[in-house]
């Protein structure tokens, strides 16, 4: 299964995607495949999905760095790299 359009606004934070978009299943395996017709430069490929995964949740903890305690902004530059 291949998702089309992992954006940070369709994405859970449990990796569940909700959003329609566009979506896939290949008939051979192929990790530079993409659904999606449009994604000329490839960034939703099959591949990539973890690391778009990955760097949605990297969003997710900038947009809340502001309202966490300062002590937690240690933890939160280790959990995201």
């Amino acid at each position: 299964f291949c998702h089309g359009v992992l954006n940070t606004d369709n994405m859970s934070i449990v990796g569940v995607t909700i959003d329609y978009g566009p979506f896939g299943f290949m008939e051979r395996f192929n990790p530079d495949w993409a659904c999606n017709h449009s994604d000329d430069g490839g960034r939703y490929t099959y591949a990539k999905q973890r690391d778009i995964c990955q760097w949605n949740c990297q969003k997710l903890a900038e947009a809340l760095k502001p309202l966490l305690n300062p002590d937690a902004e240690i933890e939160l530059e280790e959990a995201v790299g």
